[in-house]
């Protein structure tokens, strides 16, 4: 059993779109990497010891890369999701049913004919979520709502549609969860939320318990949202810099908040703090900082991050990978090779070959990193 997680996400610039499995040439190919807690093989190593040197992920396809893009990463407490471009949805790790153990990542139990397309995922401690821009499938276990399919559902033991969902004439753009609740972004700018919501981070009507979506008031548009583990971020267009943070103060999450986000470009949430990359590769962060788990202030310009529960990952403008944070199951890496700098500089193997190819998407979950390669265009 792992310390439970934030989503952390990032997305590739390269978008392909192919067929399951299909064969595809080698630069139409990712190769996946990941490292850190692996107790339930979450990883998808095809076996359940942690590792914190970046190890080649097992995929179900003859080359042993992805046969398309990944699009996003979600990780929950025990088990991981990976969307690709081509609509595909792999699961590795703990299946959610009769404690059965996936180490490999393989199609989760998805309807028939399955949803398409699939625009988003997300995950709680033991629940994954799937969203088409009509429909969120849900899929797990959970005691406080996390399930939203009524009060009493605490098991899904296959994907199952949210019922009454989404209001009429919107549509999903995309969901978040954390350890106990979730949310999802519609394109009107509403916010509609569900899980644990005791602290407020479902709005001002605290509940234990909140088992079907219901809307969280904003005084703006809201165009991306964000889960911790007790509070929500929720935010506006990047040009406004409008934001608004509800839930728990622990840890200065609400009153340290700076007074504007102008210019973001991505952002993500752990536990208990958030990391904002601006359009200009600086990085803003607040919040819980007992492990370093802010960002660290002397990295250069950064392209892309990714937010796990009590750690994160960035990749440089000149390239280089760095996690800080809480490592102890070496989501960071090597801590004994890097224990002099805040943050650590991860260290490809070069039993990969991957001199040809670039970094197109980050991953951060419960104490685990993900970092996915494509050849250079």
């Amino acid at each position: 059993m792992t310390r439970p997680w934030s989503s952390g996400l990032s997305f590739p610039r390269h978008h392909h779109l192919h067929s399951p499995y299909q064969s595809t040439t080698s630069l139409e190919m990712t190769t996946l990497l990941s490292f850190g807690s692996n107790g339930s093989g979450q990883l998808g190593l095809s076996h359940q010891e942690d590792v914190s040197s970046p190890s080649l992920v097992f995929i179900p396809h003859p080359s042993s890369t992805l046969p398309s893009s990944v699009a996003q990463i979600a990780a929950g407490g025990n088990h991981t999701l990976l969307l690709l471009t081509n609509n595909q949805v792999l699961y590795s790790g703990d299946s959610h049913n009769n404690n059965k153990i996936t180490p490999t990542f393989t199609p989760p139990p998805l309807p028939t004919p399955p949803p398409t397309p699939i625009r988003s995922i997300s995950a709680t401690w033991s629940a994954s979520q799937i969203a088409t821009p009509s429909q969120i499938w849900v899929h797990g276990h959970g005691t406080k709502g996390e399930l939203a399919l009524g009060s009493g559902i605490t098991l899904a033991t296959s994907f199952q549609p949210i019922p009454n969902f989404p209001p009429s004439n919107t549509t999903i753009v995309s969901i978040s969860a954390s350890m106990s609740h979730a949310v999802a972004v519609l394109n009107n700018g509403q916010v509609y939320g569900w899980g644990a919501g005791r602290k407020g981070q479902l709005g001002p009507e605290p509940s234990p318990a909140v088992s079907s979506p219901r809307l969280v008031s904003c005084p703006f548009p809201v165009v991306k949202a964000l889960c911790g583990k007790e509070f929500t971020l929720l935010l506006g267009p990047p040009q406004t810099g409008e934001f608004l943070v509800i839930g728990s103060d622990k840890f200065g999450i609400k009153s340290n908040a700076p007074s504007d986000l102008k210019g973001w470009k991505d952002a993500g949430a752990s536990w208990g703090s958030v990391i904002l990359l601006k359009e200009d590769g600086s990085l803003i962060s607040w919040g819980r900082d007992d492990h370093q788990q802010l960002a660290p202030s002397d990295i250069g310009p950064v392209e892309k991050i990714a937010v796990g529960s009590e750690h994160a990952l960035a990749l440089t403008r000149d390239g280089k990978v760095l996690a800080w944070g809480w490592g102890e199951h070496g989501n960071c890496g090597s801590l004994e090779e890097n224990n002099k700098e805040r943050a650590n500089v991860i260290q490809i193997p070069d039993e990969y070959n991957l001199e040809d190819q670039e970094v197109t998407a980050l991953g951060a979950g419960c104490a685990t990193s993900w970092i996915a390669f494509e050849k250079r265009r």
